[in-house]
Formats: structure tokens, sequence, C-alpha cells
């Protein structure tokens, strides 16, 4: 999954404003003048500021301009997502440490939570995310992944900015077709509270996510816990045909 060049632009202008370069207060460039300075389309730029709006990072107002907002505080990362290119953004912006894993057995308990099959031999792969720059971890992520691909492992350690499903993709040729996403509220348990620098049942965001091949086979899963003041996430719903209208 390659990187578009609307979120591109939409990284280098969060860049400027935690930079200062671009101030709190001050207003953005106009469409016209970042298509210049970018080398894109209208709805290129336009698609890339939907995303810093998401963010609350700017504000959009009529005969005004589109002004510069107050960033979220260090350390805490909101993510805009309608597609799976959307998930690099993540991994560009919160790089990976892997701290440890194994081939294990899913027993019951497990499969159960992971939705996969009681008994399954994975690759388990831990590992924490830290955007750079801020002192405390944004997520612990537990992945499971088929045993076939042995050195994912060394390969997540060497390429932390990379997704495992691109390194599954890129390595072994087995590209990923859909990722089926289910977020759920936790209470921080006692061994991630002390991986993520968190108290022990503070609230936490649980996200669960399967990747599946073209086949519908999951080629990956993994366990996600965020604590709840580090992580927001925003999905568009966009409406399909027009709602009947009332006589």
């Amino acid at each position: 999954m390659s990187v578009t060049l609307y979120q591109q632009i939409a990284q280098d202008l969060v860049g400027k404003v935690r930079s200062g370069e671009l101030p709190v207060g001050s207003l953005l460039p106009t469409e016209l003048q970042l298509m210049e300075a970018y080398g894109a389309s209208r709805n290129t730029v336009r698609s890339a500021l939907d995303r810093l709006q998401d963010m609350g990072m700017i504000s959009r107002r009529r005969n005004r301009g589109t002004m510069v907002e107050a960033p979220p505080a260090a350390g805490t990362f909101t993510q805009s997502m309608s597609t799976l290119e959307d998930l690099v953004s993540l991994a560009q912006t919160a790089q990976r440490n892997v701290e440890g894993g194994g081939e294990v057995v899913l027993d019951i308990n497990s499969a159960r939570e992971l939705r996969c099959p009681p008994g399954s031999r994975w690759l388990h792969i831990a590992m924490t995310r830290r955007q750079q720059g801020a002192a405390l971890p944004l997520v612990w992520t537990d992945a499971y992944v088929d045993p076939h691909y042995k050195n994912v492992r060394r390969l997540a350690a060497k390429h932390p900015d990379m997704l495992l499903g691109d390194l599954i993709e890129t390595h072994y040729g087995r590209p990923i077709a859909t990722v089926e996403q289910t977020v759920s509220g936790c209470a921080i348990d006692d061994r991630l509270a002390d991986k993520l620098e968190a108290k022990t049942g503070s609230p936490g965001l649980k996200i669960l996510r399967h990747y599946r091949d073209g086949a519908r086979v999951v080629v990956l899963a993994t366990r996600s816990v965020y604590p709840a003041d580090r992580y927001s996430l925003t999905t568009t719903l966009v409406r399909t045909k027009e709602a009947p209208r009332k006589e």
C-alpha cells in the first residue's frame, strides 16, 4: 500500500503546523496556492485539507479562508480512516518497536477474542508504537501472523515504518484485499499498564483487525490497545442514496 499524494500533502502540512511554520490563528494558503506548491489537483488538495479538518488542525470559514487551529496535544494521535491506505499514516507517524514474540498455539479464550480457530498456530509479534518525540508509547499491539511467514518478525524490526500487511505483500507477494476492524472500549489491565505507562483500570480503546487476502483467508490478526487519551479514530459516513421524501 503506497502513500497517496494527498496523504503526503496532509503529513507535510501537519509538520508545518506542529513546527510553527504555519502558526495557530493564521490563514492557510489558498487551494490554488497549495495546488501550485505541491503540483496537485484541486481534488487532491481538498482531500488533504479534509484530513487536517478531521484532525481538528484547521477550520474552514466562509469568506474568511482556512484557519490553522491548535494541534492535538503531544502524544495524542488522531486518525481519519476510510481506506486501507489510511493505515499507512499510522505506521509512518508512530513507528513500531518489536518487543518480543514467537510461535504460539491459540487457547480457547484467545481464539474466541481473536475470532480464530482454537488450536491454530500463529507467529506472535508483540510491539509498541511511539510518535516521534513523544514521552509515552501510543499503543501496545499483539500481532498474529500466518506462521508460513517466519521472517516477518525480523522484517518488522528492520522496517518500523511499514505495516505488517505491507511487508507480507512486498516480500511474499500475498496481497491484502480487506481489513475488518472492530473497535471497543476496555480497561487497561495490569499486564499492559506497565508496558503503556498507564494506570491499571484506566480507560482504553481496543481495536481488533483481521487482514484478509482475496480468498477471504486471514493472513494477519492484530489486537491493539490504546490509552483513551492518546488516540482517537474518525470515520466518515457517506449517504449513498437520497432519503425518501415525506408527502
